[in-house]
């Protein structure tokens, strides 16, 4: 999943690079507004799964945050990011992931216990929902964003 994580990433924000900035980050009605709000809350929440799967502690976070200002700025976190979790995939024993992790969910308002490896998904999972808010916006602009198929992926030869 890091692989299609990292591909799946590349594809928007080449995309991304093609829009002007008013159309990145204008208002366009989906959950945390505009395109370039999306993408920062994309790499928050996973920076604070994969610290929380590192080190079991959960930091306190509003979620819309915004913590890259610019374009720039996030699409270098954005890959520098997505090859740390690529490197970090290939490194990952099977031991390591199947760890279970027990801690009070101030969330759900109940005891958690499961696995570290639960969160690597969830964390592909999450953006899975939020990439399809923007691809959706894309579509809308007339933009082709192509297959997100896992077939599809460059980074494997099936």
């Amino acid at each position: 999943m890091s692989f299609y994580n990292k591909w799946q990433n590349e594809s928007i924000f080449g995309i991304c690079d093609e829009l002007t900035s008013e159309e990145r980050t204008c208002n366009k009605g989906i959950f945390f507004d505009s395109i370039f709000k999306t993408l920062n809350h994309i790499i928050l929440v996973h920076q604070i799964i994969h610290h929380f799967i590192q080190i079991k502690v959960l930091p306190d976070v509003d979620f819309k945050t915004i913590p890259y200002s610019s374009y720039e700025e996030l699409k270098l976190a954005r890959f520098t990011f997505d090859e740390k979790l690529v490197q970090a995939s290939q490194l990952a024993a099977q031991a390591w992931l199947d760890e279970m992790f027990e801690f009070w969910s101030k969330r759900l308002k109940k005891h958690r216990r499961v696995p570290r490896g639960f969160y690597y998904i969830q964390m592909f999972n999450h953006q899975t929902h939020y990439r399809s808010q923007i691809t959706s916006e894309f579509h809308k602009m007339g933009i082709n964003y192509g297959s997100t198929g896992l077939p599809y992926n460059p980074y494997y030869d099936f």
